[in-house]
């Protein structure tokens, strides 16, 4: 009996060593803000004063609600978030991710599933009699099986392989609160200034060169199932399918420290290609390049930047040969430390066109500007910025030439 007794005591004490080990960690975090905001719109440069359209006014916003759980067990993690936050409608993400270390090596994925189906319900399968309308069926669910990727790396060798952000952007720009900038293919792709990159189905080989300097390689290799997924921000131009067509192409990223400047390129082209072998379709194609560069330099209480990309698609057939789209922008700016708090200033432009077989589109050139002022009181950030964005377009006023954007606006946010 005494000797069972000491067995149990020992279990016991077991348990009560190994439970924090096993322990997850719990969170719960959000963020509320709340702005003043003074916008005047001028539709073009035909457009009188009166023309001119001004919203002010104190709005409010919730950010997202996370929830958050985590657990680490040597070089073992493992984490789990659920998510809500709206944009444009209420979206409840729930994902688990994890890294898994087996000698130098380690290996990390995860898996996010979105149901979007809050506050709404599907009364076209409610056959009771009190229905006397059917409403449609909830929208926005998740469809299939979420798309991922798996990343191995050692520290010196890093493979990435499935649906992730293989490249840089390469856009170091840092803005205000206020609307003064525009993001390239503003009204399509609307990414960046930088490479117009974006999360992709292929591959990358990451290589460590120095503790400064890295490089990256990636292919693309992408189903027809992607649809118009060239680069990962490209469109079909050509009028091919996501059903006959799949998209291959190759893009490389630098990244490396000079001194006190850190300097960032990526180049990458992409294409579309028949894969059903049908005599027409096989007629129709796409393809994409695009570049971007970033400069951005640690000078102390100065840090100036700069960022630039270009991109350009075109058709492939004869019947579309003069299909084409082009996209480019700079951004230049800095920052400057006062204390804790901090001053941004930025200017650039950004350009589009978009010729079709049909039409041959002049560019439209946005000038763009902000200036912010951004600091802390107690717990709570106060930021203050005022942006402008001005259109010149030379197919002439009907496309909206001479059209500007001033924004004021005072933002103050607290997290929890």
């Amino acid at each position: 009996m005494k000797q069972l007794s000491k067995i149990l005591l020992a279990a016991v004490a077991s348990v009560a060593l190994a439970a924090p080990s096993f322990a997850w960690d719990f969170s719960a975090s959000g963020t509320a803000t709340a702005y003043f905001n003074q916008t005047t719109t001028k539709a073009s440069s035909a457009a009188t004063a009166k023309d001119s359209t001004l919203t002010s006014g104190v709005s409010s916003a919730g950010g997202s609600l996370t929830l958050a759980s985590s657990h680490s067990d040597g070089p073992n993690t493992t984490s789990m978030t659920y998510v809500l936050d709206w944009d444009g409608n209420l979206d409840e993400t729930i994902t688990v991710s994890g890294s898994r270390k087996v000698g130098e090596w380690t290996a990390s994925g995860a898996v996010a599933y979105t149901p979007r189906n809050l506050g709404c319900s599907n009364a076209a399968s409610n056959t009771s009699d009190n229905i006397t309308s059917a409403a449609a069926a909830c929208a926005g669910t998740q469809t299939g099986e979420d798309t991922t990727s798996v990343t191995l790396t050692n520290g010196t060798m890093t493979i990435v392989m499935g649906d992730a952000s293989h490249l840089s952007g390469q856009n170091v720009s840092s803005g205000s609160t206020a609307g003064g900038q525009r993001n390239m293919d503003g009204d399509g792709a609307d990414v960046g200034v930088g490479a117009m990159v974006d999360g992709f189905n292929g591959v990358s080989l990451g290589y460590a060169v120095s503790d400064t300097m890295s490089v990256t390689v990636a292919y693309q290799a992408s189903p027809g199932a992607d649809g118009a997924d060239i680069m990962g921000t490209g469109t079909y131009l050509d009028g091919e399918t996501g059903t006959t067509h799949t998209t291959t192409g190759f893009g490389i990223g630098f990244s490396g420290t000079f001194g006190p400047a850190t300097v960032g390129f990526t180049q990458m082209s992409a294409s579309s290609a028949d894969a059903t072998g049908d005599t027409d379709a096989g007629k129709l194609s796409s393809s994409w390049t695009t570049m971007g560069l970033g400069v951005a330099i640690d000078l102390g209480d100065i840090d100036p930047f700069l960022s630039y990309g270009t991109a350009e698609g075109t058709a492939g057939s004869a019947a579309n040969s003069k299909v084409k789209h082009s996209h480019s922008g700079n951004e230049v700016g800095l920052t400057y430390a006062l204390g804790s708090d901090t001053v941004t200033l930025l200017v650039g432009s950004v350009e589009d066109q978009f010729d079709t077989a049909s039409t041959v589109d002049k560019p439209a050139s946005y000038s763009i500007m902000e200036v912010g002022y951004a600091t802390a009181v107690g717990p709570a950030s106060i930021s203050v910025g005022y942006g402008t964005i001005s259109k010149t377009d030379a197919d002439g006023t009907a496309s909206g030439d001479g059209a500007s954007t001033t924004d004021l606006e005072v933002a103050m946010s607290v997290s929890f």
